[in-house]
């Protein structure tokens, strides 16, 4: 399986923008102190990526709302879009959601958000729906997801992914991989730890694990791995 967008996805995203009025946002917290960042995510695309020159969490939040402008469009994010990044102890946290509103002002709304940090830092994700992109982080990194792509690239720590569906690739992380995943196609490749899989549909590909593999609780979909350099480890 190879990870892409599907077409009619592409199609639907941008038909929506056309009828969508959007509003750019910027936040900035310096990174001084601070050792992990706490991402709560609903609707929308997230983009994670960790910068080795910069000192500070920087994200941009792109806010898309169907049939809005002017001043109901400022009203609408006034009342029912959180958007903050503050710091709490030695973690950052960052909450990008569209309330629940009345029927009267129902709109399609969503957040895409780009976000860059220091290497060094632990990221935990929280999200709703949407794809999630996230590379380049020295640090544990856990994913907990409703639905949408997960792409996963370049990390230097441990990594937990628990998704409800859609797909999954992750490449190139130094230590121990854990997946939990509902249903959707899976691929994994160069994990210098172990790697634990429990899935409940859907193809999985597996291809260079340094330590062992454990399949829990495969579903319905083929399992197919190589250069295992450990143990195969099949659980019921």
């Amino acid at each position: 399986m190879k990870f892409r967008i599907g077409i009619f996805a592409v199609f639907f995203l941008a038909g929506s923008l056309a009828f969508s009025a959007q509003e750019v946002k910027t936040l900035s917290l310096a990174a001084q102190g601070i050792d992990k960042l706490e991402i709560e995510s609903g609707a929308g695309f997230l983009k994670v990526r960790g910068v080795e020159s910069i000192d500070s969490i920087e994200v941009k939040a792109e806010v898309y709302i169907g049939g809005l402008s002017g001043k109901k469009m400022e009203e609408f994010l006034k009342d029912h879009i959180k958007l903050r990044l503050e710091k709490k102890g030695n973690s950052a946290v960052l909450v990008s959601q569209v309330d629940d509103r009345p029927f009267f002002f129902f709109r399609d709304a969503w957040i895409d958000l780009t976000v860059n940090v220091p290497r060094k830092m632990d990221i935990s994700i929280d999200d709703g729906s949407g794809s999630i992109d996230v590379g380049g982080i020295k640090g544990h990194l856990s994913i907990e997801d409703g639905s949408g792509e997960i792409r996963v690239e370049n990390i230097q720590g441990d990594l937990e992914i628990e998704d409800g569906s859609g797909g999954i690739e992750v490449r190139d992380v130094s230590g121990n991989v854990f997946i939990d995943d509902g249903s959707g196609g899976m691929d994994v490749f160069n994990v210098g730890g172990n790697l634990t899989v429990s899935d409940g549909s859907g193809e999985i590909d597996i291809d260079k694990v340094e330590k062992d593999l454990i399949l829990k609780e495969t579903g319905s979909g083929g399992v197919h791995y190589r250069d295992i350099k450990g143990r195969v480890i099949k659980q019921p």
